[in-house]
């Protein structure tokens, strides 16, 4: 399903919609890249705003398909989906304009990598919860993710997100840096646009650059780190041990949810 995508004077927002929560999963990917594709063609240099509607930014990875996968234990086929997913939330780091999360809920896994992502990100106030669940729930944090949490939070924050597992509030999401800035629901969209155009067009260049500069050391660690460290989180995906963490989480998400 194409992303909402409209022109704000002087910025552009795009909401997410793939599904009801946003959950990442090959539809999904393939909705970001043509939302991208399509701002690039028609809103070059412009800031963006990324936001989604609900209680929800996005609940991330999408755990049928995710696991349903690594249960079939085909290397080729998992290794090709590590792709899909790191080359979207790469491409979104890396966006050459400014980017602004307006964070309009829950945000867990890869969700809340994805508004990591983001430069600036602002929350609302008193709702949604923040979390890095994938090791709790048997899944390795690739040095990719790792090192954009890392970017955006520093090594403390991001070892309690990751290691810890621990779900944040909005206010302690405040507190930690994953959000810049709490606001009430109404005005989340007015002040991400205001974050938004700091950078107009006769900054936009400079931006651009300085942007490109700050995250450098952060992408040649990624470039420099992939194969081996997939190579790492294959195996360990597909330990018995933590297929069996798996199916657990699974089972508990269909309980929750009643299915």
């Amino acid at each position: 399903m194409s992303w909402d995508i409209h022109a704000e004077d002087g910025a552009v927002i795009v909401a997410m919609n793939s599904n009801p929560v946003n959950k990442m999963n090959p539809a999904f990917f393939d909705d970001l890249h043509e939302a991208l594709d399509r701002i690039d063609r028609s809103h070059p240099g412009k800031p963006l705003v990324v936001t989604a509607q609900g209680q929800t930014f996005s609940a991330g990875l999408d755990l049928d398909h995710a696991f349903a996968l690594f249960r079939s234990e085909d290397p080729d086929a998992i290794l090709k989906w590590f792709k899909l997913f790191r080359d979207c939330l790469v491409r979104v780091f890396e966006l050459p304009r400014r980017v602004v999360a307006a964070v309009n809920g829950n945000a867990f896994a890869g969700g809340l990598i994805l508004a990591l992502c983001c430069e600036h990100r602002i929350g609302v106030a008193g709702r949604g919860r923040y979390a890095l669940n994938e090791v709790l729930i048997g899944i390795p944090m690739p040095a990719v993710y790792t090192e954009i949490v890392r970017h955006a939070v520093g090594t403390t924050a991001a070892a309690q997100l990751i290691l810890d597992g621990r779900v944040f509030s909005a206010e302690e999401a405040l507190a930690s840096g994953l959000v810049h800035r709490l606001v009430p629901e109404g005005d989340l969209l007015l002040a991400a646009l205001g974050q938004a155009r700091v950078v107009n067009e006769a900054t936009y260049s400079a931006y651009r650059v300085s942007k490109a500069n700050l995250i450098a050391p952060t992408v040649n660690r990624i470039q420099n780190s992939l194969e081996d460290n997939e190579s790492a989180a294959l195996r360990a995906l597909m330990e018995p041990a933590a297929q069996r963490a798996h199916a657990a989480a699974l089972a508990r998400l269909k309980e929750k949810s009643g299915l």
